[in-house]
């Protein structure tokens, strides 16, 4: 299965997603020409976000859905032909088995993973959007604290396109508390958002693609740390009027 569902009969009108949540590759992939230690890295995964991810839904009766393949094998955070679907090179790291693939190769890993997980999260949104409110979509990554030599200042980023509900609310809960956040950062929402746009954005729902620093969440204190923190404060956010609104764009 390319995916599982955490807490499915979760009351909470919040759906999770997290598609960068494993490292699996499937046997027949051969590891992808890669070491295990590589699998480990932030090529195969964001680490942490699997956890937090299931504590959350958990804190929050909410349902998640999590990727059960690394995003090596595909990227299901992006469209089908947005560069990066299928990586031939990773921060440097050559993924031989992706080199070179037959179109009957990537076909493949579309049916049988990218387009099963977002079937699969549309079936929890419909399931939801027969409540009388729209549901909270949060998308859930986690981030480097340094790339391409460059500190990473912020604990947490809120990344959004078209609606900014959720991710400014979001914003000043976490400011708050004392935390730096990034407003678009560390990556942009208009950028690197296909689930976002493709599940809260096009549906009008209030959404945002929440990252989390990985030094802060690669451990089991910080996991509970963080699920508690936003589930305290998306329960606060969910009861906000606003929050209730069908948006078209």
């Amino acid at each position: 299965m390319p995916f599982e569902i955490i807490n499915p009969a979760g009351k909470a009108n919040i759906i999770l997603i997290s598609e960068h949540a494993s490292n699996h590759v499937p046997d027949q992939f051969n590891n992808l020409g890669l070491t295990d230690h590589q699998l480990s890295l932030h090529i195969a995964l964001d680490i942490g976000i699997g956890n937090v991810t299931r504590a959350l839904a958990l804190m929050l009766d909410a349902p998640a859905i999590i990727a059960q393949f690394s995003r090596l094998i595909i990227d299901a955070n992006r469209a089908l032909d947005q560069e990066g679907l299928i990586p031939q090179i990773s921060d440097g790291h050559h993924i031989f088995e992706n080199q070179n693939l037959t179109k009957t190769a990537i076909d493949d890993r579309i049916n049988n993973y990218h387009t099963p997980f977002h079937q699969g999260a549309d079936q929890l949104i419909k399931t939801k959007a027969t409540q009388n409110a729209a549901p909270m979509i949060l998308n859930l990554h986690s981030f480097t604290p340094v790339m391409d030599g460059q500190i990473r200042p912020w604990q947490a980023g809120m990344l959004w396109h078209k609606d900014p509900r959720l991710a400014n609310a979001l914003n000043q809960k976490l400011s708050q508390r004392g935390f730096m956040v990034g407003d678009n950062k560390p990556y942009s929402g208009a950028e690197l958002n296909h689930t976002m746009n493709s599940h809260g954005c096009h549906h009008g729902y209030p959404h945002v693609n929440i990252e989390i620093r990985q030094d802060l969440i690669d451990h089991q204190e910080g996991v509970e740390k963080w699920a508690e923190i936003l589930a305290a404060d998306l329960k606060a956010i969910r009861t906000m009027p606003e929050m209730a609104d069908i948006k078209h764009y």
